[in-house]
């Protein structure tokens, strides 16, 4: 198609160059006689015009301003005196009047000209049109049909109650296929035990209680068993068995506190704060004073003395030891860890040793003599006599009481029965 629309225009081109090169007389096309006559013609007037002209301006002028009139009445007057009556004069052609008639004519034919570009134009433009509608008929008559009909509107999505059940479905689904597949699988392993709080019971002990360990699995542990076993041990006061998801349990246990420690065969085991002793645990003194010689209520009573002294102040505290005397029964003799020393009674001990850090402010960097704390509160150097005298009761009583050695006799024949058992089972 193109190629013919482009031929159609070449030819057009053509003959419009060849309409333009002629000459017409009328609408016919001039001979080439008549065209060399017409030029010769043409020259004539040209030369006429010019030998015409008036030689000074003012004629000039006046001629130019009466030239329009005249040849009006001119026209007139001679059509009037020439012509016969009822007649009319022909008028002879003259060369403007077939320039002008020339000029008309290409006007009228660059206008038909026009015209058909434009009917060929609109032509190829259906041809092109039918061509496009050959080639895409099915999305022109899908197109006319839109435009004919109205588009439809998309509906909006409604929530309704079947898509809530599904969706509750296939959670189920997947939260079932999630558990199955950690139950069975390792992932519901217990892979990390943590104990917090210990510190006067090892954690293989504890481990040792719990009754479970790594590798067993998260929901078989029964944390209320575990707390009960833990809770056997004297030392501990509370005890909390907590799983950590997924994979960790956690033993948080708190203690009773070490407010002393006994001496037995040069082991230390502590003494708690509730008045027990923490026998097959022996360890190192920190942080409390060693006590001597101390059994049944005066026991008692110098442990709840040593509750109530505040932590700074019992923890400077290096030994105490029980010094009964016929004048005193329930003295004491302490040695602090500045090499100070102290003679008290045990019931009144916790209220005046609260102040101690007052009183050895008083006495400054002095430590060579004794506070007494019994009656009053009073400082004793070690050369008077009232030092002397305090000095030689404490230092001439016991430093063992009975009861300890009967423990420790005690502990050796169930140490000796339990070796016998061993022995036997292994015969």
């Amino acid at each position: 198609m193109n190629k013919d629309q482009e031929n159609i225009d070449d030819i057009k081109e053509k003959l419009k160059k060849k309409r333009q090169d002629t000459e017409y007389v009328g609408y016919t096309a001039k001979t080439p006689e008549q065209k060399d006559s017409g030029q010769k013609e043409l020259h004539q007037d040209v030369k006429k015009t010019a030998d015409s002209k008036p030689v000074n301006d003012k004629k000039n002028n006046a001629v130019k301003k009466d030239t329009p009139a005249r040849k009006r009445t001119d026209k007139k007057t001679s059509g009037k005196s020439d012509d016969k009556p009822g007649v009319k004069a022909k008028k002879e052609p003259t060369p403007h009047d077939e320039l002008a008639l020339k000029i008309e004519h290409y006007k009228d034919f660059e206008a038909q000209d026009s015209g058909d570009s434009k009917e060929n134009k609109t032509v190829t433009g259906k041809k092109e049109k039918a061509s496009g509608k050959k080639k895409w008929g099915n999305k022109t008559a899908s197109e006319n049909d839109r435009k004919g009909k109205p588009l439809k509107q998309k509906e909006k999505f409604e929530f309704k109650r079947i898509h809530m059940y599904i969706g509750i479905v296939v959670f189920l689904v997947l939260l079932l296929a999630a558990l199955l597949w950690y139950v069975f699988t390792s992932a519901s392993d217990v892979k990390e035990i943590k104990f917090e709080g210990n510190s006067l019971v090892t954690e293989a002990e504890l481990e040792e209680r719990i009754g479970f360990s790594k590798g067993d699995k998260m929901f078989s542990i029964s944390a209320g068993k575990a707390e009960e076993n833990v809770e056997l041990l004297p030392v501990i006061e509370e005890v909390s068995v907590e799983r950590d998801w997924p994979n960790s349990v956690t033993v948080n246990v708190n203690e009773y506190k070490a407010i002393a420690y006994i001496n037995s065969e040069d082991l230390y085991f502590p003494v708690l704060e509730n008045s027990r002793i923490q026998r097959g645990y022996p360890s190192a003194p920190r942080n409390a004073p060693i006590i001597y010689n101390f059994e049944g209520e005066e026991f008692d009573a110098l442990v709840a003395a040593l509750n109530e002294i505040e932590v700074d102040i019992l923890e400077s505290i290096s030994e105490i030891y029980f010094r009964p005397t016929d004048n005193s029964m329930r003295r004491i003799h302490v040695f602090m860890n500045d090499g100070q020393e102290i003679v008290a009674d045990y019931e009144t001990f916790s209220d005046k040793m609260n102040y101690y850090i007052g009183i050895r402010q008083e006495i400054g960097d002095d430590t060579g003599g004794i506070i007494d704390m019994e009656v009053g509160t009073s400082y004793l150097p070690y050369d008077s006599a009232d030092a002397r005298e305090i000095k030689d009761n404490i230092y001439n009583e016991p430093s063992q009481v009975g009861y300890i050695e009967d423990i420790n006799v005690a502990l050796d024949g169930v140490r000796s029965a339990l070796g016998e058992i061993d022995s036997a089972s292994d015969e």
